[in-house]
């Protein structure tokens, strides 16, 4: 009998599950038979299991639900919102009494009556008292727990996954050693139809695990619906890429923090019906949440039609908040600024109210999803909406992560905050100790170092003259390096809970064992970062972070993928590249030798500009390097950093190129950096930057545009020094303030005058770029 009330729950549950969606959509439309025939199939059901189990209060709950629902389906009765409320209340007590049922505890007392009374005919709207009693169980929130409810034990899915894990590292170890010792032919056949059947069996392992997304999607249109109503808005929600899989345990992962992004959606970004429709928009707002699978990792998108978020005021916020500096600010790219909204303790709400408002919110969310190996990243337009995006891994048990050597320790690191490894050998590595800590300068950035051996309380110091140094970074974007005594190989780690001993050290998340058997602790990157206070806590991103930087320590070639100017895509091995950077037009010089490009006080060639415009005022270029000279490649915008995944095919007749490659599926040109320095390469030579004199006595010069000449290329003069700039910038009319090749004059009001008409104003960045090229267009030799 135990068992068969146990699947009664259990499919009472996943009932429930499907059902809730199909209220709120068939309350959109009344007409819709076949959503009213679920509803009722399921009423109808629930009432005669009841009969079965004796529950007579459950029975007489469903009967009523039935007889309603009976009526609307023969056309006695019109689906009106009051009905569907009245459904919507008894499924709720129908809920709260079956996770009495499974807890063996007493049924909720009293209430029933009051919502039979509402699903009889004639009542127009059900009271408020009929509502508290429908909704006496709470928010429907702490249901939540009810989706993990599945046909065979949790513990038994674990054990099973956990036994074929043990499987395959044994596997993976007779392997090895068959290798060591020369396999016989006689064992070779067995063994390799043996580690076939274990892939599928593991494969099997892995899927049982696996829950498709509907079973996450299946409670948020109910949430939407209430959350709408008591703000007084009228909002739909369209879900899509139900059917993709995600492990069980990041289901559960992603549920609060995908909650609270559709809160947010709804209070702050979804309008009024009257604004909505003052602005040209339909009355009711539009959210779409999409899930797709790309690679490894699942994408959740959440999307609205709302009123986007208005950069100014994010701003504004953020400096009466005391997040950033006014400065700050005012440097930001549109990226970073909609990056504030992860700040700790800060909120966009005018007014505090029950839904948001008190600064605990999106940091929150962000620190939630990256504690798993996911990220959070957020695009916005203003007037027409926002998309929040959550990176999740498909799994928690398996990671791709790097072994490390630390003393007699072996330890795991995960390779997604990976971005490049170097020896203290590199000339490109310096190591300072300041005090008691260790900072490293690494092509010209200075990076805090942790000894990993005083990190875990060892007595042996790694030695700083021989180590290696793992670079790491944050979501965030903050950079910091561990100090290693060497890195050992690529892993995947399989992952398993933590004792709670080491658990309450807060430095791992998780342990493994390797091929060999021997078991390992994953280090827990963000938490150490945390610990040390190298997380930066107002997660403002101050460097715009470089894409493509990663090398990992194995022997795979890895390559940049990017779009060049004339439309083509091409690749360039990473091990050429020394940096990205984005440089100003103005640094760009055509001479009768070729282009030439000014950066860091230095001119290089500049490749890859043939056949494009250069149409914005900055671009990016790759940094290459041999050792001894280097030399600049543009390209139009960065793709991804890949794997080279096989030999690259020669190709005749282009002698930029060492060949093709197959790369996503797409046929990718990679390009023959030997060539490139054969031709191209050259010592680079120091360049003079040109000058600048700006007025001094108004603080939005110091503050606002100081900061964007130096970034174009321009030493600023001071008042003291005497010398003639090569360019003077001068605001509202004022008198030009020393001898200079060329005057640019700035007006502070964005309409001109007879006065002045060949100003610019202050905040036209671009025409100011523009000016600075045209005024000083040889400055650079």
């Amino acid at each position: 009998m135990d068992d068969l009330l146990a699947d009664f729950v259990a499919e009472t549950r996943e009932m429930l599950q499907a059902i809730e969606g199909e209220i709120v959509a068939w309350e959109a439309d009344p007409a819709d038979r076949e959503r009213l025939d679920a509803i009722f199939r399921f009423v109808h059901t629930v009432k005669g299991n009841c009969g079965f189990f004796d529950f007579p209060r459950l029975e007489k709950l469903s009967h009523a639900a039935e007889s309603a629902l009976s009526d609307v389906r023969a056309g006695r009765r019109r689906a009106s919102s009051a009905l569907v409320t009245a459904v919507l209340a008894v499924i709720d007590r129908i809920t709260d009494m079956i996770d009495a049922i499974d807890a063996g505890e007493d049924l909720p007392a009293g209430g029933d009556d009051m919502l039979i009374a509402a699903l009889e005919p004639g009542r127009d709207e059900p009271d408020s008292e009929t509502i508290q009693a429908g909704e006496k169980a709470g928010p429907r929130a702490a249901r939540a727990g009810s989706t993990r409810s599945i046909r065979l034990p949790v513990e038994l899915l674990d054990r099973v996954m956990s036994g074929v894990s043990d499987m395959v590292l044994a596997r993976n170890e007779l392997a090895r050693r068959l290798r060591d010792h020369g396999a016989d032919p006689v064992l070779q056949g067995p063994f390799e139809r043996l580690s076939t059947i274990l892939d599928e069996v593991r494969e099997g392992a892995t899927r049982m695990r696996m829950q498709r997304l509907e079973h996450l999607f299946g409670a948020l249109p109910r949430m939407v619906r209430d959350l709408s109503a008591e703000l007084g808005k009228q909002v739909m929600i369209d879900l899509e890429g139900g059917d993709v899989e995600l492990d069980r345990e990041m289901i559960e992962s992603v549920r609060d923090p995908l909650t609270h992004i559709l809160r947010n959606a709804i209070d702050h970004g979804i309008e009024p019906p009257a604004e909505r429709l003052a602005v040209g928009k339909r009355e009711i707002g539009i959210i779409t949440v999409s899930a797709r699978r790309t690679g490894n990792r699942i994408i959740v998108a959440v999307s609205d039609d709302g009123r986007g978020i208005a950069l100014g005021k994010l701003g504004d916020k953020a400096v009466a908040a005391g997040v950033a500096s006014a400065a700050e600010v005012a440097a930001m790219t549109d990226e970073q600024k909609l990056d504030l909204i992860f700040a700790p303790g800060f909120s966009t709400a005018a007014e505090v109210s029950q839904v948001s408002g008190r600064g605990v919110g999106m940091d929150v969310v962000r620190a939630n999803v990256e504690r798993f190996g996911g990220s959070v990243s957020v695009s916005s337009k203003e007037g027409r909406g926002t998309i929040v995006f959550l990176h999740l891994p498909l799994t928690l048990s398996i990671v791709e992560g790097l072994t490390v050597k630390v003393g007699a320790h072996t330890l795991g690191l995960p390779r997604s905050y990976i971005v490049e490894i170097a020896r203290s050998v590199s000339r490109s590595v310096e190591v300072d100790r300041l005090g008691d800590g260790i900072f490293l300068t690494f092509r010209g950035e200075r990076v805090p170092c942790l000894d990993l051996a005083e990190v875990l309380g060892l007595e042996q110091e790694v030695d700083l003259e021989r180590a290696t140094f793992v670079f790491l970074r944050l979501v965030s974007g903050d950079l910091f390096a561990l100090a290693v005594d060497r890195v050992l190989d690529n892993e995947d780690f399989v992952l398993k809970p933590l004792p709670p001993a080491l658990e309450a050290i807060g430095l791992y998340g998780g342990t493994a064992l390797l091929d060999d058997g021997q078991p390992i602790l994953k280090i827990d990157v963000p938490g150490l970062a945390e610990a040390y206070g190298l997380a930066s806590h107002a997660r403002i991103r101050t460097a715009v972070q470089e894409h493509g930087t990663e090398q990992a320590a194995a022997p795979a070639e890895h390559a940049v993928v990017f779009t060049s100017f004339a439309g083509r895509r091409l690749a360039i091995r990473m091990a050429a590249i020394r940096h990205i950077h984005t440089l100003p037009v103005s640094a760009i010089e055509l001479t009768d030798g070729g282009v030439l490009a000014t950066v860091d006080g230095t001119i290089l060639p500049l490749l890859g500009t043939e056949g494009g415009t250069l149409v914005n005022d900055t671009i990016t270029a790759l940094r290459l390097g041999d050792g001894e000279f280097e030399l600049l490649y543009a390209v139009a915008g960065i793709i991804d950093s890949v794997e080279l995944p096989g030999p690259v095919v020669p190709l005749e007749g282009d002698e930029t190129l060492e060949g093709t490659a197959l790369i996503d599926g797409a046929i990718v040109g990679v390009i023959d950096a030997h060539g490139l320095f054969a031709r191209h390469g050259r010592a680079a030579l120091r360049a003079q930057r040109p000058t600048c004199r700006l007025p001094g006595s108004d603080p939005w010069v110091a503050s606002f545009l100081e900061p964007l000449i130096r970034s174009a290329g321009y030493d600023v003069l001071g008042d003291g020094d005497g010398r003639a700039a090569d360019i003077t910038v001068t605001l509202d009319a004022a008198e030009d303030t020393g001898p200079a090749a060329a005057v640019v004059r700035l007006r502070s009001r964005p309409e001109g005058g007879e006065r002045d008409p060949d100003s610019i104003y202050r905040y036209d960045r671009d025409g100011l770029l523009s000016a600075l090229a045209r005024a000083c267009p040889g400055a650079r030799r």
